[in-house]
């Protein structure tokens, strides 16, 4: 077996998107928490200095996307991608819609909701030193609301947060509703992303129990690997 170390912060549904594949894949491996003060040491460990960052029997990959295809490429079975063109293609693409903006509703629902944002602050620093719990409540969320700003999310109200949130959870559970996977028969990247995303939302969010409503998607979450 490759010896494998995911370097991570667990509160991340790009780290969770990683678990995922590896369980899905079978593969064992160990884990590296930078929460707290450790995350300035993340910076060094790729070019791009974020998280997640894979370490594969000598081999340094960072970004769960290139994680997710080079361990498609070691490990071919199960296969995260559908045979057919057409479906292989719509898995792609959300892959990518959920990395790039699903996501940016996740972060806003768990730092722009003042009763959310303690549970994500906690779950940042969990194993830390209490004190950095303090710098983190202080620090981190204007960092978060000048990037979701920069991306537009940050413009809305919660309202309409929390509205388009919900638009696209029905979404996933119209889509759903076709064999139980969002494309084809069986578990595939476009499952794995998206459900990353849902998961860390339905852990920390005051929507949680909005999620809990449509229980073709709790159960779907629940059949996902482990992550």
């Amino acid at each position: 077996m490759p010896d494998v170390l995911l370097h991570q912060w667990e509160i991340s549904p790009f780290c969770r998107k990683v678990r995922k594949v590896l369980a899905l894949k079978g593969v064992a491996y160990r884990t590296e928490e930078y929460n707290g003060l450790k995350a300035r040491n993340a910076a060094g460990l790729s070019a791009a200095g974020k998280l997640p960052v894979l370490d594969y029997d000598g081999e340094r990959v960072q970004d769960s996307s290139a994680i997710c295809d080079f361990l498609e490429r070691k490990h071919p079975s199960p296969s995260l991608l559908p045979a057919e063109p057409q479906e292989k293609a719509l898995a792609l693409v959300l892959e990518d819609w959920a990395d790039e903006s699903l996501y940016f509703l996740e972060i806003y629902l768990r730092f722009e909701i003042p009763e959310v944002r303690p549970k994500a602050i906690d779950l940042l620093c969990a194993g830390r030193p209490g004190w950095e719990r303090a710098i983190f409540g202080a620090v981190l969320p204007p960092r978060m609301r000048k990037k979701l700003r920069a991306q537009g999310t940050g413009k809305l109200t919660r309202e309409q947060v929390e509205k388009a949130f919900l638009d696209h959870l029905d979404r996933v559970d119209a889509l759903l509703g076709r064999t139980g996977w969002l494309v084809g028969s069986a578990c595939t990247i476009a499952d794995i992303a998206v459900g990353a995303q849902l998961a860390e939302v339905r852990r920390t969010s005051h929507l949680a129990p909005r999620m809990d409503e449509r229980p073709r998607v709790v159960e779907w979450l629940a059949r996902l690997p482990e992550g």
